[in-house]
């Protein structure tokens, strides 16, 4: 794996927090927090989700099929899975009260 760093950092020309990205070769990114934090929230749902797709193909290995039987039953379930979890991140998340304030945000 390739060396890679996270680093938070407060500018100086703002005092803003930023984080920044870098590799050997320098600095990849700088970015807000919040858009570090949904490339971070990103990162962890393409994890599981990827990780899930490895899951079905060495499901179907368990089966004396044809490979190519075995691939198009793993394709298949995998293309499910993804419509099904398309339908959950369409549906909109509900945020009844301010955990700061602890007003109704509705």
């Amino acid at each position: 794996m390739a060396d890679f760093w996270v680093n938070g950092i407060v500018a100086q020309r703002d005092n803003k927090p930023y984080i920044q990205l870098s590799n050997e070769k320098g600095m990849i990114a700088q970015l807000s927090m919040s858009e570090a934090r949904q490339i971070a929230q990103d990162m962890l749902i393409m994890a599981s989700r990827t990780e899930m797709d490895a899951m079905v193909l060495e499901f179907f290995k368990k089966f004396n099929l044809p490979e190519e039987t075995r691939g198009a039953a793993a394709a298949a379930m995998m293309q499910e899975f993804r419509e099904f979890r398309a339908k959950l991140d369409d549906e909109k998340a509900e945020r009844r009260e301010d955990p700061e304030r602890g007003k109704n945000n509705g």
